[in-house]
């Protein structure tokens, strides 16, 4: 049984890990509902994919301008009192949310605000929050951890959207921002039980400029070839992804015609493709997350996308969906493991916060410019442009995959 089980097994095995992963899967699940929620809501108020875009957008500015300074403050001073002050500030803007929402008093202004500060607020959590592992877990059971955390972290890209169609749909968008707030409390409170082990070494101060230690973040980057490659991909991945799930109400509505009913369903069934691939990769440990894996499944993810703008049909819809959810689920957790194992610790909130930033200005510039061409071509076509000109991307990257493999052998 602890062989099939293989990683999983090995990092709950730790007590720190199972109690940190309590608050992580909740919180990571609302985090995700949250921002479908925001998106449905954005659509419901003005029927439009350029307000789609602009809310995305100010979600994401604040990252640009912060995450390199919040990526900096992570590797300098404690990553779990930077992770605990951005998640209480990260709960009072749910409750705000929902708030507004069970009042009645939720405008497009209001999500606008409320989605920059929301942006900001991660521009400082999240490179902390890929040094609270290294952290707490046993330096044995720490690359199995890595894995197993990557592996529910992303599936909750998957997952939370698939639930936040649910709860929208039978309760709607209040409770999906009050979920939210308590998934942030529910972090809160698992990493309040956490024990720092005998053998961690704080990190200590590095004596130079943030200046100085922003340069040295950028050097290792592009000095790591097989990091420097998967960041690029993963950035054009992102711009793809993002745009999809920025754009599905859109989609279920105006292809599908049928409403939060049609994304629901939709989303669920990439949630399912994505449970599958997660709880896979989970049993295998760090030794499923191969370069060459993630460089087939972006390949498949970006066929999936295609796929699904070529279809007017549920059936077939939720059919490319499985496959999508299967795919980037492999391709983005796969990536994330690679990059976690790969990092010197002392670099990790740099290395770790250029790839949230990656990601994020990836996104964006995906949802804006697929959100403005969806005003005049319609959604469909813009997006499978996008699939293609992804899969070109990766046939760049196949090209180079043996010096990409070679950067991340131990």
């Amino acid at each position: 049984m602890k062989r099939a089980l293989g990683g999983i097994v090995v990092a709950f095995a730790d007590r720190n890990f199972r109690i940190y992963s309590i608050g992580a899967i909740v919180s990571w699940q609302s985090f995700f509902i949250q921002l479908v929620a925001v998106s449905w809501t954005t659509w419901e108020l003005t029927h439009s994919t350029t307000w789609l875009a602009i809310v995305a957008i100010l979600d994401i500015a604040p990252n640009i301008i912060f995450l390199p300074l919040g990526g900096v403050l992570a590797d300098r001073y404690d990553r779990y009192r930077i992770v605990a002050i951005t998640h209480v500030l990260g709960l009072l803007q749910a409750a705000a949310l929902a708030i507004l929402a069970f009042s009645g008093h939720l405008t497009i202004m209001a999500i606008a605000i409320l989605a920059f500060l929301h942006g900001l607020i991660h521009s400082f959590s999240m490179p902390g929050l890929f040094g609270m592992l290294p952290r707490f877990v046993a330096r044995d059971r720490l690359s199995s951890a890595i894995a197993v955390s990557s592996a529910y972290t992303q599936l909750a890209i998957f997952a939370g959207p698939a639930m936040a169609g649910w709860i929208i749909l039978h309760h709607g968008v209040a409770v999906a921002f009050a979920v939210n707030a308590l998934g942030y409390a529910a972090y809160l409170g698992s990493i309040a039980f956490l024990r720092t082990p005998a053998d961690f070494i704080p990190q200590a101060p590095t004596g130079k400029s943030i200046r100085a230690d922003l340069g040295d973040g950028l050097r290792y980057i592009t000095g790591h070839h097989g990091i420097s490659a998967l960041l690029l991909l993963m950035l054009v991945g992102d711009a793809l992804s993002a745009a999809m799930y920025q754009m599905l109400p859109a989609y279920a509505d105006d292809v599908l015609g049928m409403g939060v009913d049609g994304m629901s369903a939709m989303m669920a069934a990439a949630g399912f493709g994505a449970t599958l691939s997660a709880l896979w990769l989970a049993q295998g440990g760090t030794a499923r997350a191969t370069p060459l894996r993630v460089l087939w499944a972006f390949l498949a993810f970006a066929v999936a996308v295609a796929v699904l703008m070529m279809t007017e049909s549920l059936v077939p819809a939720l059919a490319a969906m499985v496959a999508y959810g299967i795919a980037g689920e492999i391709r983005r957790t796969g990536t994330i493991s690679l990059l976690q194992i790969a990092v010197d610790d002392t670099q990790r909130g740099r290395v770790m916060s250029t790839q949230f930033l990656l990601q994020r200005i990836a996104g964006g510039i995906g949802t804006v410019l697929i959100g403005l061409a969806a005003e005049s071509e319609g959604l469909r076509m813009p997006m499978f442009v996008a699939a293609c000109l992804a899969m070109v991307a990766w046939a760049i990257a196949f090209k180079a995959r043996h010096r990409i493999i070679a950067a991340f052998k131990v």
